[in-house]
């Protein structure tokens, strides 16, 4: 019985190391890949510098590490690590369209309401709004004269 306890000791732990060596391989390779990414993106950066650059701004050509030091830049100023507020506002505005688009009449703003209605309008000035405005403008009327 004891003899089982201690297999199944040995072989867990035995387990756990190759879970974490096989974690760490991946991390390796993930930042190798980043790392040659990195650089061959650099080296791209410096022949577009040093091709279309000089000869039109007139600037002078710049090495490879000068080149992988705007990728950096480039990539703090404009992409951040590992911030993904694109993807926030995606959602917010998404988020936002949803509910505007799937209000409940009793929800929908008075502007939007009117624009809704907005083809009964010819209708209703022929039945309605012709003696309205004229019994307006009679009223308006009679309020410049009394003054």
């Amino acid at each position: 019985m004891q003899n089982n306890h201690r297999d199944n000791q040995s072989q867990s732990s035995g387990h756990t190391g190759k879970k974490a060596f096989h974690i760490a391989g991946h991390v390796m390779v993930g930042l190798a890949f980043a790392v040659v990414f990195a650089l061959v993106f650099a080296f791209l950066v410096k022949f577009i510098w040093n091709s279309i650059m000089p000869a039109i701004f007139g600037l002078t050509t710049i090495t490879f590490w000068q080149a992988f030091g705007i990728v950096v830049l480039a990539k703090l100023i404009f992409g951040g690590f590992g911030h993904h507020a694109h993807d926030r506002w995606r959602k917010d505005r998404s988020d936002y369209w949803h509910k505007k688009w799937h209000q409940t009449e009793d929800e929908i703003s008075p502007p939007r309401k009117f624009s809704r209605d907005w083809k009964y309008y010819k209708q209703y000035w022929q039945d309605e709004g012709k003696a309205a405005f004229e019994t307006y403008m009679d009223r308006v009327g009679n309020k410049k004269e009394s003054q």
